[in-house]
């Protein structure tokens, strides 16, 4: 019996409710390192999707069970062209041709919307972390897409002893004397909106992507309040540090890390230092800037999650230095799609 392929809907909470289970099924199964995502989540990813995009959720219904699903991120601005993919199977329901009916909607969707190119996302062991299946990628590898970026997971352990970061703070805080590092919670500070969608529009254009083809965006000051509403009205709280150049007012780098109410992870989200204002230590005393901030606004936070190209030497030996270690590895298989 093929299953029906349903969109599921901010009001369909039965059914976001077995998407939520199928998700942690999965979870526990594969990635059981990786913290439980709430269930009110996935309903906020619906109503509050990322500037100039949406998500959707799809799932494999069988008299009434959910058995599988794939959220689809679909940008409706600068990278219209791309479609990027969660799928997930139940675990006890697999090898049943799920997977591939719910594949096979996704590329009749990108189709439909004019996706030229889809990435999926799988999971993968690294040197050193613990095991992770390959029966994703090698699903993926049969039905044409090839693996395009490698992003390695990373967790950090928070502790009361802050002597390592404090003995890093001072041997490199005299490369930023033209800077001044800024921190704050929550919205941005109006002065400083401006400064802060210009280095975040750098983004696509600085960090590595392997074969992704996504493509530099424009954030000006709605993207970045929009934004802020779309973290607020998921309970996520911002928690963000910049470096301001002295001479010029200019906004040279930004780190942000989101705290979830009431959950012990928090994730650090990009880290960017503007081209024209590299090696003067930026990246490293902002992140730590913001782990003085996140320790303060709530200490019940004992462990930060993180993701970085395996080709980015440069936030990879940030990351080392902090004393995040690899976990795993975020894989992005791509296929380009004829329309």
């Amino acid at each position: 019996m093929t299953p029906e392929i349903r969109r599921v809907l901010p009001a369909d909470r039965d059914l976001l409710r077995q998407v939520h289970e199928v998700f942690e099924a999965v979870r526990a199964a594969e990635t059981p390192e990786h913290p439980p995502v709430p269930e009110d989540r996935y309903s906020g990813m619906l109503e509050h999707p990322p500037p100039d995009s949406e998500f959707r959720c799809y799932a494999a219904v069988e008299d009434g069970r959910v058995l599988g699903q794939h959220w689809v991120y679909l940008p409706q601005k600068e990278n219209a062209h791309y479609a990027e993919l969660d799928l997930a199977v139940d675990p006890g329901r697999r090898r049943r041709g799920i997977g591939t009916a719910l594949l096979e909607h996704l590329l009749r969707l990108a189709r439909e919307e004019r996706r030229s190119e889809v990435v999926v996302t799988v999971w993968a062991a690294v040197e050193g972390g613990p095991s992770r299946p390959d029966a994703g990628a090698r699903f993926l590898e049969r039905h044409g897409f090839t693996a395009a970026l490698t992003e390695i997971g990373r967790t950090l352990r928070i502790g009361a002893d802050t002597a390592a970061e404090e003995r890093l703070w001072d041997e490199n805080i005299g490369a930023a004397s033209d800077y001044d590092l800024v921190s704050w919670i929550g919205r941005c500070p109006e002065q400083y909106v401006e400064g802060l969608g210009r280095i975040d529009s750098q983004i696509f254009a600085e960090i590595p992507l392997g074969d992704v083809d996504l493509r530099p965006r424009t954030i000006d000051a709605d993207f970045v309040r929009t934004r802020e509403e779309r973290a607020e009205a998921q309970g996520h709280t911002i928690i963000r540090t910049i470096a301001v150049h002295r001479a010029t007012g200019e906004v040279a780098a930004n780190t942000l890390v989101y705290a979830h109410a009431g959950e012990a992870h928090a994730d650090q989200a990009i880290t960017i230092v503007d081209p024209a204002h590299r090696g003067h230590r930026l990246g490293l005393l902002a992140k730590l800037a913001n782990l003085r901030q996140l320790r303060a606004h709530d200490p019940g936070v004992t462990e930060v999650w993180t993701g970085n190209a395996d080709t980015n030497a440069n936030m990879v030996a940030i990351n080392d230095q902090l004393g995040f270690r690899p976990v795993d590895a975020r894989v992005s298989y791509r296929r380009l799609i004829e329309l």
